[in-house]
């Protein structure tokens, strides 16, 4: 996927980006073909895996340009409060929710995942005391855990708001419904 910073490619995976999430208004992910992409953007065949190379990567782009993730940069990131983060996706979840809906609708929901591991790992703040295979195990477990969230708020008619999803996620990884 293209990572420079050329303004026109930049337009451009907008573009399909958008015309990515018009699409799936429309019809199911693997009815999407990279033609109808192509034609709804417009823009070229070759455009399109140039800067992106498949349509899972349209998706991650997506994400990525509407996330709250911790990254290098963002405030989130910046913050090593566990309830930051929680606050921060619960409002990441309420105010993505068509676009959670798309996602959990066409099975695609991966791909959030593999976004919120990828910036959680990059994430320097994120767990910082904790370091090689129990990071990556702890990484996995909460970016696995927040989907699951995102997943059921859908699944559950999207009516939770974002203080309910912010106590829920702060507990459920507080481990406050396990005993000994």
């Amino acid at each position: 996927m293209y990572c420079g910073e050329n303004p026109t490619a930049l337009i451009s995976q907008r573009a399909i980006a958008d015309a990515m999430l018009q699409l799936l208004r429309q019809k199911p992910y693997a009815q999407i073909s990279v033609s109808d992409l192509c034609k709804t953007a417009d823009i070229s065949r070759q455009t399109f895996y140039t800067l992106f190379g498949s349509k899972d990567n349209v998706i991650v782009f997506a994400l990525q340009r509407s996330c709250y993730e911790p990254g290098p940069g963002r405030e989130v990131c910046r913050s090593a409060r566990f309830r930051d983060f929680c606050r921060a996706y619960s409002r990441y979840i309420v105010d993505q929710r068509e676009l959670l809906e798309l996602m959990v609708k066409n099975d695609i929901l991966h791909c959030l995942y593999d976004v919120q591991y990828e910036s959680f790992m990059a994430c320097d703040h994120f767990f910082s005391g904790v370091e090689g295979e129990d990071r990556m195990y702890l990484v996995d477990f909460i970016a696995g855990g927040m989907n699951s969230v995102a997943k059921n708020y859908v699944r559950t008619g999207c009516t939770a708001d974002a203080e309910f999803l912010e106590r829920l996620m702060y507990k459920l990884f507080g481990g406050v419904y396990f005993s000994e």
